[in-house]
């Protein structure tokens, strides 16, 4: 059966993607041109700005259908356990064993951060909490009690620390101690679920017994 014109649109739409995808993470931004692009995905000048007004544009539709968030969040999806730390290790584990299998995703905050100033990223952000949510509701009735500390900063700190997991681990994995192994993971698991201070510690039991109204055990 022949394909539409639509199905036909919607594959070199693809192949645009694909193609300026490969040649971003491999040239950098700045050093690929739409005519390397058209190029690579077989088509015409013409046919790229068909589909995008700006090299700029098809950036937007490469961070946005290249970020492996989309691998990430069915993965998180499916992390069961019976306590609220079963699914935070889970979660982690699925989230840095992914982020590890993508050494690209490194080069593309590298274009955004510095080409762009980052300024895409609040829009990624606000595509991927909505599904980091579920992970918030799938602890309710699992053993365990979350502080009183607003969704948005318990997403936000859950994100920002195991990416930070990933990216330090690609800066300094050359370094003693910095290496990206399932015990130093476990490491910044204990560090999310309990911070930094010993539980003998005077202000945390201070800091407990002021949050919960309870004397720390």
């Amino acid at each position: 059966m022949p394909r539409s014109n639509r199905e036909k649109s919607a594959e070199t739409r693809t192949h645009i993607i694909d193609a300026a995808y490969r040649l971003f993470i491999e040239k950098g931004y700045n050093a690929t041109s739409l005519r390397d692009i058209s190029h690579l995905a077989g088509v015409t000048v013409g046919a790229v700005y068909n589909h995008f007004t700006t090299k700029e544009d098809i950036w937007v539709s490469v961070i946005r259908e290249k970020h492996p968030y989309h691998q990430i969040i069915p993965l998180m999806d499916q992390v069961e356990g019976d306590t609220i730390e079963d699914l935070v290790r889970g979660a982690a584990r699925a989230l840095v064993s992914e982020l590890l299998n993508r050494p690209d995703l490194f080069h593309m905050m590298f274009i955004e951060i510095v080409e762009f100033k980052a300024v895409h990223v609040p829009d990624l952000y606000q595509a991927i909490v909505p599904h980091l949510a579920g992970l918030n509701r799938n602890v309710r009735g699992k053993k365990g009690r979350f502080r009183e500390i607003p969704e948005p900063i318990l997403l936000r700190s859950f994100i920002g620390l195991f990416f930070s997991y990933y990216i330090t681990g690609i800066l300094l994995k050359d370094l003693p101690g910095c290496a990206t192994d399932p015990s130093s993971l476990d490491q910044f698991v204990d560090l999310y679920l309990f911070g930094v201070l010993d539980d003998s510690d005077p202000l945390r039991k201070k800091k407990h017994e002021t949050t919960t109204g309870l004397a720390h055990p």
